[in-house]
């Protein structure tokens, strides 16, 4: 597993670093918080419970799911979702599991988005269009 003082320092000098078979520069990913999402499963299904994405049109947070069974955000915090640990026992009340995500979109000439699942921590730590570094390789994918 590759520290964020290996990464940061491979970056920076632009040496390549092998990360599961691909080199830094193609797993590091600087850009914006393009999505959050909370997926609740329960009787082996699985719900998108609130999502919010980065509308480049207005420039604002846009809620694109909402689950009614799961609605524990105001209106007032539903385009910048953090979830306390009071909300995330509610959430585990009615359901078996609960996951937590975030895409990171690069802001070069040519976009590239690179999500996965990341700790409550994590999720709660960034919001939707700010600026963000992550790692995304074979699978994993962390923010930074």
């Amino acid at each position: 597993m590759v520290s964020r003082r290996q990464a940061l320092a491979a970056a920076g000098g632009g040496i390549g670093l092998g990360v599961t078979g691909v080199t830094i520069t193609e797993a590091l990913h600087r850009g914006i918080v393009y999505e959050k999402w909370i997926r609740g499963r329960r009787d082996g299904e699985s719900d998108d419970l609130h999502a919010v994405i980065a509308d480049t049109t207005t420039q604002a947070p846009y809620v694109t799911e909402r689950f009614e069974d799961a609605d524990v955000f105001t209106s007032a915090q539903e385009r910048e979702p953090v979830v306390t640990e009071e909300m995330a026992g509610t959430l585990r009340e009615q359901y078996d599991d609960l996951e937590y995500g975030v895409i990171v979109s690069t802001t070069e000439a040519r976009e590239v988005r690179e999500g996965g699942p990341v700790p409550r921590e994590t999720f709660n730590e960034v919001q939707v269009f700010e600026e963000a570094t992550a790692i995304a390789a074979g699978g994993y994918f962390r923010v930074l």
